[in-house]
């Protein structure tokens, strides 16, 4: 694995499974079903574009879509069991965009 990969995979990963909901979860002050909605959303579209634009920019190796994956298991201290859900559903877009930037390029 190329260490700009890693790199850009690890960077773009903190900022958008991290950082950015932690902040929405601050300053947000509607129900927290919506709230879930939202995140859930937000973590599908966050897992598709990360693997999707590294794969199909930088590298195209299978590593990418399970390093994802692997970054976003903390994700379990941050939102309890709940976390199993937003895991599984950032493993399946992962390797969906990943095989979309396949067909692709």
């Amino acid at each position: 694995m190329n260490k700009k990969s890693l790199l850009a995979t690890f960077i773009l990963t903190s900022i958008l499974y991290y950082i950015i909901p932690l902040i929405f979860l601050k300053f947000y002050s509607g129900s927290s079903d919506k709230a879930g909605f939202i995140l859930i959303l937000f973590y599908i579209c966050s897992a598709f574009s990360i693997t999707m634009l590294i794969s199909y920019f930088i590298e195209r190796k299978v590593y990418i879509p399970l390093f994802s994956i692997i970054l976003s298991i903390p994700l379990i201290y941050v939102f309890n069991s709940s976390a199993f859900v937003i895991i599984i559903l950032i493993a399946i877009f992962s390797f969906l965009s990943y095989g979309l930037s396949a067909i692709l390029k």
